[in-house]
């Protein structure tokens, strides 16, 4: 019996299957029936309600996304509209990748001995970086979220950001002026949209003439 087998094909296959989302991941958890296993059965991953909703600083710890899903540390933005009014853009299944800061040290040199003297001249502002995912219930494209991420971007002054991790960091009345904001590639889905968003703190001064 002769057997033939399609070496390009078979390798495409096995490293095409997918495999169930892992929990927690930046596009959550998805609904019963969206996933088709190898045998075609669905699944479906269950949310983990907390037994008590949770504040750092008057900040929540966990939020709730448009499909009723738990997950931690919310992130959104408060900012300006044109007409004055203060707006909310909350960030589902935000992650902060990185929050940085540097310190401006001139090193001096010691002459006949090993070493050298720092002087500590500036603490530069907090750097922070967000990747986020806007997404819908229904299953289209996230066309009016994208839009209200331009109009964030649109805000040419300092806005709030509201996160556990940043209000642990930042000091009181620190504000966020956006820098860079980004729509990566999101491939295999339609209903899915990355966005990163690059800021840096701002502190308000008072500017006093004698």
């Amino acid at each position: 019996m002769k057997h033939k087998f399609n070496i390009p094909n078979v390798g495409v296959s096995r490293l095409t299957l997918k495999g169930v989302p892992f929990p927690g991941t930046l596009a959550g958890k998805r609904p019963e029936g969206s996933f088709k296993g190898e045998a075609g059965e669905a699944y479906e991953l269950e949310p983990e309600a907390p037994a008590v909703e949770e504040f750092v600083r008057g900040t929540r710890l966990r939020g709730k996304d448009r499909l009723g899903r738990w997950y931690f540390m919310p992130v959104s933005f408060i900012y300006p509209t044109l007409s004055g009014e203060k707006k909310t853009l909350e960030l589902e299944r935000a992650e902060i990748k990185a929050v940085s800061a540097k310190k401006n040290i001139v090193e001096t040199p010691l002459v006949g001995r090993k070493g050298a003297v720092r002087e500590l001249i500036s603490s530069e502002d907090f750097k922070v970086s967000i990747r986020a995912v806007a997404r819908t219930e229904d299953g289209t494209y996230p066309a009016d979220q994208i839009v209200a991420f331009k109009e964030l971007y649109n805000v040419n002054e300092a806005v709030e950001l509201k996160s556990v991790l940043t209000d642990l960091l930042f000091d009181e009345n620190d504000k966020v002026v956006i820098t860079d904001m980004s729509f990566p590639e999101t491939p295999g889905v339609e209903d899915e949209q990355e966005v990163e968003i690059e800021c840096v703190t701002d502190k308000p001064f008072e500017l006093t003439i004698e």
